[in-house]
């Protein structure tokens, strides 16, 4: 069982050492590395640590933690995500979807379809739709990025200009209540920003754990976004900002 006070004393000591190990928090506090490893994997998945071998340390606002380690935070909450946002899509439509593992997982529910043309800048997506569907792949150029197989650079914005999408699909690093949509580096913040502009109908995707965020990018306002999907009511604060900001909110 989750226990409160012990998640606020190795966030407590994380902060003040920023890393940790989960032999020395154990003996500190009692618990078995067992148990310490739990904490770490809730406090992971509430966006407050990243966890590495043997320990955990702090995320930064300008560094976005691997598609490896994101892919472990919230996987249902992402397919819940994922099978919201499919209800948009019919037969036909022209789709843009970014690199994230919340895309990944949209991917995942669009195999089922078989007329679809998906502009990619992932070659995670592009490789699964290609291999488990008929729909038609476009994957755009530019430089490949290792820790997540996206392409990014001025290539990638050139060659997304030239389209319309009927849907852009977009991953988000953080939502900020006074900022709106924000991101850790540039190409993901340039990218989005030039499909809004190239899309009717913009959408981000974005679980409970990034909202009450800050990273490093102001990326969107809220405003400049059509649809916002997520795994549960945003909370009241939220709520408002995005109503006012004219947002489509769905979720499961």
């Amino acid at each position: 069982m989750l226990n409160q006070p012990r998640l606020d004393e190795i966030m407590l000591l994380l902060t003040q050492h920023q890393r940790v190990k989960a032999s020395d928090l154990a003996q500190t506090l009692f618990v078995s590395e067992e148990t310490i490893r739990r904490d770490f994997k809730y406090l992971e998945e509430a966006g407050k640590l990243r966890r590495i071998h043997g320990g955990a340390i702090l995320p930064r606002l300008n560094e976005e933690q691997p598609l490896q380690v994101r892919s472990r935070i919230k996987p249902q909450a992402k397919t819940r995500i994922a099978v919201c946002a499919a209800k948009l899509v019919s037969e036909g439509m022209v789709l843009f979807l970014d690199t994230g593992t919340s895309t990944l997982a949209l991917a995942q529910q669009l195999i089922g379809f078989s007329q679809l043309r998906i502009v990619t800048n992932s070659l995670d997506i592009a490789r699964l739709i290609t291999e488990q569907s008929a729909n038609q792949v476009l994957v755009v150029p530019g430089d490949v990025r290792r820790n997540d197989n996206a392409l990014i650079g001025a290539h990638t914005l050139e060659f997304v200009r030239q389209f319309h999408y009927d849907i852009a699909f977009m991953g988000i690093g953080a939502v900020d209540l006074e900022l709106g949509f924000m991101d850790y580096q540039e190409p993901e913040a340039l990218l989005r920003r030039e499909l809004t502009k190239h899309s009717l109908r913009s959408v981000i995707l974005a679980d409970d754990a990034k909202f009450g965020h800050r990273t490093f990018i102001n990326t969107l306002p809220f405003s400049a976004v059509t649809t916002l999907v997520t795994n549960r009511a945003p909370s009241g604060d939220f709520a408002t900002r995005l109503e006012q900001a004219h947002v489509d909110v769905l979720y499961p």
